[in-house]
């Protein structure tokens, strides 16, 4: 049981990072722009964000589709976190409000997203935890 919660949790994980490099990539420009909106980021930091993001989103991917993904669950839960204090600092102490995400996340409500995220973050987490748990089960027998 806890296998098929891992590879459900696996794969929601999987699915987004595929969604939102996508979008990265499909659009750059829109996520430059996004990039360049936000007070947080030096305009010499934009052109390193605008490739390594997408590029660490889809390390994870590849991470995630691993047999051994464990290092992909780790990197989730710490993009996943860290995209959450992102958007919550730039939203609450920035005059620019919004994300770069792409596709249906830019859509969403303030609330909404950092709902999503903490969601995420809490996926990534259980994911991991469950993972060990499976790894020291099997080691034990």
């Amino acid at each position: 049981m806890k296998k098929k919660i891992s590879e459900t949790l696996r794969f929601i994980l999987l699915l987004l990072f595929i969604y939102t490099a996508y979008h990265k990539l499909i659009d750059l420009n829109h996520f430059e722009s996004t990039l360049m909106k936000s007070t947080l980021i030096e305009g010499y930091q934009i052109k390193y964000l605008l490739y390594f993001v997408p590029i660490i989103e889809i390390v994870t991917i590849l991470f995630l589709i691993q047999k051994k993904y464990l290092i992909g669950l780790y990197l989730s839960f710490f993009l996943m976190l860290t995209f959450t204090i992102y958007l919550v600092v730039l939203n609450n102490f920035s005059f620019y409000k919004g994300c770069s995400c792409g596709g249906i996340f830019n859509e969403l409500s303030y609330s909404e997203h950092v709902v999503v995220n903490i969601s995420l973050v809490l996926i990534s987490l259980i994911s991991i935890i469950i993972y060990e748990e499976i790894t020291i089960t099997a080691k034990t027998y």
